[in-house]
């Protein structure tokens, strides 16, 4: 079992812990974790059950007084029940775990220890319909605690009901999975599509399971897809499992290599077609993005973006993404990203900023892209048929290493910055979150004086010079790894792909006035 799917187990079980916790387990923020942070997320990594258990009780000795203490008894827990031997000795452990608890702890232990149960590395040798009884009880359990007042205590009321809507369709998935494991396709089904009904993501685990279930009634076509769909997730051996089928339907993998890189680039969901404004006065919208390719949370966000680029025209909205070294160095960091989040106070990612007022925290897997894309669609649909602040237009032409930008505006706005922005339309990179290819990637950023000529130049050269020196002074001077060197600098600019982005702020309320997008021929 993969590192990550243990950790879903923890976080399962302490979901409310998770959010003020592990939040900081993930250091998305700023600030500086406790110093046995790294010897926590070295310890999730080990493969080795007995390895990851013996690492976890020496924490938790070395360590008293951490605020990640439940998280550590969680896994070694975790880490016992994986090197059970026996369906009896995992219920023992089980039992002896889910006994105390206030709280929303009722509601999540019974979640986790299905978790653990339908995860465990011999379920296939243990009693498949004991394994269903027993992972009803624990989903019959978890409707017990769920419907109990008592099981939200100490959770703020305005999160009580997305707290109580992730358990329950995370018991739905388990339901699912217990069926599909004694090989009733037809309860698998229903249970799976009762998680989809309920608002449970369809991230690599949903993907995993309805592929058993399409596998398991012989539609194998659509089971490739979804392992796929998975395997986008790196998660467990769904690319093996989408390889061997694929093998299996194709007589050889020809052709899949091909097939998997198409699903990775692809959406993983439908979003909706976009329908331009009646009446529309010609302000176009600024969506800024700041991410990171560390960053497991923004995951959602950035492929809600990538689905805001395929359905709304640059002539109405214009998107802007920066990466930044958070929660770990992101080699596609670079002055301009970092001026951007001290304008906006940035310390978090993924943050979105809508028309420079309306500021988003918080993302997801790729599950959760789709209903980030409606939260971001939301906010943008309704400014689109505003008058906007300023007229623009720009135009950029490519001559050697220089971008040439002719602009203008038809008037000048008191307290207001004029700002020219130069983007990557696609970077190629993978970091731990998986996102493998990043779009509208900012590479440098001028300030421009109104009074001046309509002209700007972009040296791609000296701008990429610029940015190596950036990485080599982070380089030099980062220290919540020690000793970090970068592995790989995306300094380095195509002369193809690029695009420039005018837009007007007004300094005092950051308000943007209007934007315009033009590709650098």
């Amino acid at each position: 079992m993969k590192a990550e799917t243990r950790l879903r187990a923890v976080i399962a079980l302490l979901l409310l812990f998770s959010i003020g916790v592990s939040g900081r387990l993930a250091a998305q923020g700023g600030q500086a974790p406790p110093p046995e942070y790294n010897e926590l997320v070295a310890a999730y990594k080990l493969q080795d059950p007995s390895l990851r258990l013996k690492e976890f009780e020496r924490i938790k000795a070395a360590y008293p007084n951490t605020p990640y203490r439940e998280a550590i008894e969680a896994s070694i827990q975790d880490a016992h029940v994986a090197l059970a031997t026996t369906l009896d000795d995992v219920l023992a452990l089980q039992r002896d775990f889910l006994a105390g608890g206030q709280g929303p702890v009722r509601l999540q232990k019974p979640v986790a220890m299905a978790v653990q149960l339908l995860n465990h590395p011999l379920l296939e040798s243990f009693d498949h319909s004991k394994v269903l009884d027993i992972a009803l009880a624990y989903r019959a359990a978890a409707l017990r605690a769920a419907s109990d007042p008592a099981s939200y205590e100490g959770i703020p009321q305005d999160q009580r009901d997305f707290f109580k809507t992730n358990i329950l369709s995370a018991v739905e998935l388990l339901t699912a999975r217990a069926y599909l494991n004694v090989g009733d396709t037809d309860k698998a089904m229903a249970s799976i599509e009762a998680y989809k009904k309920s608002g449970g993501a369809t991230g690599g685990n949903y993907f995993y399971v309805l592929a058993g279930i399409l596998q398991a009634t012989g539609k194998s076509a659509e089971a490739i897809d979804a392992y796929l769909a998975a395997a986008a997730e790196e998660y467990n051996d769904a690319a093996a499992k989408a390889r061997a089928l694929y093998v299996q339907v194709h007589g050889s993998d020809q052709g899949f290599e091909a097939a998997r890189e198409a699903k990775l680039k692809a959406l993983p969901f439908q979003p909706e077609p976009f329908t331009a404004p009646t009446v529309w006065k010609g302000k176009a919208v600024l969506a800024e993005l700041f991410t990171g390719s560390e960053c497991p949370p923004c995951v959602g966000a950035d492929l809600a973006f990538d689905a805001l680029i395929e359905t709304i025209p640059s002539k109405y909205l214009a998107v802007l993404v920066y990466h930044l070294p958070i929660p770990r160095p992101d080699p596609m960091m670079n002055p301009a990203g970092a001026a951007r989040a001290g304008a906006y106070d940035v310390n978090s990612t993924p943050t979105v900023v809508i028309d420079g007022t309306n500021k988003s925290l918080g993302g997801g897997g790729r599950g959760a892209s789709g209903g980030k894309f409606a939260q971001y669609r939301g906010a943008i649909e309704p400014l689109l048929s505003s008058a906007p602040g300023v007229s623009l237009k720009a135009r950029a032409t490519l001559a050697g290493d220089t971008v040439k930008v002719s602009y203008d505006f038809d008037k000048t706005v008191p307290g207001a910055e004029y700002l020219l922005v130069l983007v990557q339309g696609e970077q190629e990179h993978k970091g731990s979150n998986g996102v493998a290819f990043h779009k509208m990637v900012v590479r440098d950023l001028a300030v421009l004086d109104p009074a001046s000529p309509k002209t700007a130049v972009f040296d791609l050269a000296a701008s990429e010079k610029t940015t190596d020196a950036y990485l080599s002074e982070f380089e030099r001077i980062y220290t919540r790894i020690p000793g970090f060197k970068w592995e790989v600098r995306r300094n380095a600019l195509p002369r193809q792909g690029l695009r420039v982005v005018l837009f007007v702020q007004e300094k005092a309320t950051g308000k943007v006035l209007n934007a315009v997008v033009a590709e650098v021929k």
